[in-house]
């Protein structure tokens, strides 16, 4: 069987609840993929889904330099078409690492939301973009002279979850995980696996199934 493209998964995976990916996760013995509860979507609407770019932002009071203007710049030059974005910020509390303007930019290159693991700024103008914007709390704050780029591109962890670059990440309302890279096509199929069972499930709810009738079925 061919595999299927890379589009046609991100648009598969974009309507896809997470509860489905952790359920087929959770038979490879990953059972805590979940980014957990703190990171939500600015749009209940918002879906994300694709490789990630990883960053690791550090407290540092220090003002960017142009040595580390440059490191950014480098960065969001190496951003591609359908990744996703995310952000370890070390736990910063008092900074924004996101706002419109780098919502705009990574519009123009093809992508279409990103992943904060601290504090995002612009709120409503991140709204009215229709970016897809997950993140742990609003800040007015700039980065600059509070936090420094550590890295990117490397292995980064959010709430004891490793994600590495290229690993799959899947948002919705119901949460944000993330899919090793390795697994990426089994999980595919094993998705639309379970969506055909599930809406099996659904029809057989309204045609007056049985709680017996679904648990033999597996679909309750």
């Amino acid at each position: 069987m061919e595999k299927p493209s890379f589009e046609t998964m991100i648009k598969s995976f974009k309507q896809i609840y997470p509860a489905a990916v952790t359920d087929i996760l959770e038979g490879y013995g990953l059972w805590n993929q979940w980014l957990g509860p703190e990171i939500k979507p600015l749009n209940p609407e918002n879906r994300i889904a694709g490789p990630a770019f990883t960053m690791r932002w550090i407290n540092d009071p220090v003002p960017l330099g142009e040595q580390g203007k440059q490191y950014i710049a480098e960065l969001v030059n190496h951003l591609e078409p359908m990744m996703v974005p995310v952000i370890d910020s070390g736990n910063c509390k008092n900074s924004g690492y996101w706002g419109e303007l780098m919502c705009n930019m990574c519009l123009r290159k093809g992508i279409d939301g990103a992943v904060i693991n601290g504090g995002v700024r612009d709120p409503y103008y991140i709204y009215k973009l229709g970016f897809n914007m997950f993140y742990t709390f609003i800040c007015p704050h700039e980065a600059n002279g509070r936090s420094q780029l550590e890295s990117y591109q490397k292995p980064i962890f959010i709430n004891g979850v490793a994600i590495r670059p290229g690993d799959f990440i899947v948002g919705e309302l119901g949460g944000v995980v993330v899919i090793p890279q390795e697994i990426l096509y089994e999980v595919f199929e094993k998705v639309q696996e379970v969506i055909s069972r599930e809406s099996t499930s659904r029809q057989m709810i309204r045609d007056g199934a049985t709680v017996e009738e679904l648990l033999a079925f597996g679909g309750l």
